[in-house]
């Protein structure tokens, strides 16, 4: 039986010199890390939380879904993740396609397996 995503997730929060929250990255990993560079942020003391929509629109989604698994960064997964773990699993990609989807379809099919491997972790994210 499959287990349901959590509601929450508890983060630990004194063991984090600044915690940042970025929501809607949209596949605009370069944007994102020019801000973290502004903010000075560090990977070893910093903590970024994804309040959802790391993908769609934006030319680097599948790296924004890779991004999810560094250690310093946790997420919730946001519509755009739900919209392409439905369309895949449905085969339905009609309203992922109108609403940015169409990066997935541009790759290449090894790096559409490492995607769908990511998406699969998204249904763990609160």
């Amino acid at each position: 039986m499959k287990q349901p995503a959590p509601v929450y997730q508890r983060i630990a929060g004194h063991q984090w010199r600044h915690i940042w929250l970025s929501g809607d990255i949209h596949g605009c990993l370069e944007q994102l890390r020019r801000k973290l560079w502004h903010c000075r942020f560090d990977p070893w003391r910093d903590l970024l939380i994804s309040v959802g929509d790391v993908i769609d629109r934006g030319p680097q989604s599948l790296r924004c879904l890779q991004l999810l698994e560094q250690h310093w960064v946790c997420a919730v997964r946001g519509n755009h993740e739900q919209m392409a773990m439905d369309a895949l699993a449905s085969q339905q990609m009609s309203l992922w396609l109108m609403n940015g989807g169409d990066w997935f379809i541009a790759l290449a099919d090894n790096q559409q397996k490492q995607a769908k491997t990511a998406l699969e972790k998204c249904q763990h994210l609160p």
